[in-house]
């Protein structure tokens, strides 16, 4: 029993180490990647929107601006736009009434291109204004420029500040280079007209017969020189004209009242003469003896002294003094001018 429970035991050995044997071996396995998980993305936050800015406030600014306008409109009238260009001005303020009811209505906006427009309509007026006060004193001295007249004509038919600067500018520059050009040939020759004057008055003796009347003359020659050298050309025209007029009139009224008292010696000379051939007759026929009452002794005096004065000293020398030589020798740019327009006075 023994003996065979131990053969038992051998066979199954033995079968086992067979079965080992003829086994396989097994390989090894393949490590398996893990599958990849996905992260998920990051939550990105989005920022809360930013407050939109307050709109800006122009209020001050608009303030600003309103008081040069004010001060434009206020510049146009001082210049006479009332009296020279009522409509214009009508005109100018119904537009700025607009902008300033607009302004009230909404303070904080921008209204700078608005007020900006009126305050170059002021402007342009003021110098509009400015150019028409020329072209009266041109039309007093029968001067005209037909560039300028027609700059004022565009001026008042323009509708906005731009075209109103323009064309008034235009206008004021033609009027002023008008009246410099013909005012300054016709001080020049005014001023020697005043001299020519002047010389017929000495040659009477006007300032011994009439001196208050004469200095005053020589007075105003003396500051119409000044006016034309400090290029106040309408001021030296009109005083060297008004020089000359006094002159002339000296002149002749003191010729006239000369030649009737040379008429009247001339008479009282014929009626001596006349009287001494008489008396000489009368004398040869009945000789006077001693002396007769009403007739003077021959030494009597019967004129009080006379100490003839020089007259020449009352003569006021008028072209010595420094603005006199001034006037003679006025700058190139005065001359050039009066030059030029020499032709066209009369």
């Amino acid at each position: 029993m023994k003996k065979s429970l131990f053969l038992l035991l051998s066979a199954v050995t033995i079968l086992s180490f067979i079965s080992c044997g003829s086994t396989p071996t097994a390989e090894p396995e393949t490590k398996k990647e893990a599958p990849k998980v996905e992260e998920p993305a990051p939550v990105v936050e989005e920022p809360a929107p930013e407050p939109e800015p307050a709109a800006e406030d122009f209020s001050k600014a608009n303030e600003e601006l309103l008081s040069k306008a004010d001060a434009a409109r206020q510049k146009a009238i001082d210049a006479g736009a009332e009296k020279y260009f009522p409509e214009v001005l009508s005109s100018d303020d119904n537009f700025y009434d607009t902008v300033k009811a607009e302004i009230t209505e909404n303070p904080s906006a921008d209204h700078s291109a608005k007020i900006n427009e009126v305050i170059k309509r002021y402007e342009a007026l003021a110098t509009a204004c400015m150019a028409k006060e020329l072209k009266e004193k041109a039309d007093e001295l029968g001067l005209s420029d037909a560039d300028a007249e027609k700059a004022l004509a565009d001026f008042e038919g323009s509708d906005n500040g731009a075209d109103m600067q323009t064309n008034a500018e235009k206008a004021l520059s033609a009027y002023s280079a008008l009246l410099l050009k013909q005012l300054a040939a016709m001080a020049k020759t005014e001023r020697n007209a005043a001299l020519e004057a002047k010389k017929k008055a000495d040659s009477v003796k006007a300032g011994v017969a009439k001196k208050d009347e004469y200095t005053g003359a020589s007075n105003t020659f003396k500051k119409a020189d000044s006016d034309f050298v400090t290029k106040n050309l309408e001021g030296a025209y009109k005083g060297y004209r008004s020089a000359k007029i006094t002159f002339n009139n000296l002149y002749e009224t003191i010729a006239e009242k000369r030649a009737a008292a040379q008429a009247a010696i001339d008479r009282a000379k014929q009626r001596v003469a006349e009287a001494e051939n008489y008396t000489l007759e009368a004398d040869s026929i009945a000789p006077l003896q001693g002396e007769v009452a009403g007739i003077e002794k021959e030494d009597a005096v019967l004129l009080e002294a006379d100490n003839f004065a020089n007259p020449d000293d009352a003569v006021i020398d008028v072209e010595s003094t420094e603005e006199a030589k001034e006037a003679a020798a006025i700058d190139e740019e005065i001359n050039s001018a009066a030059e030029a327009a020499e032709g066209d006075v009369k």
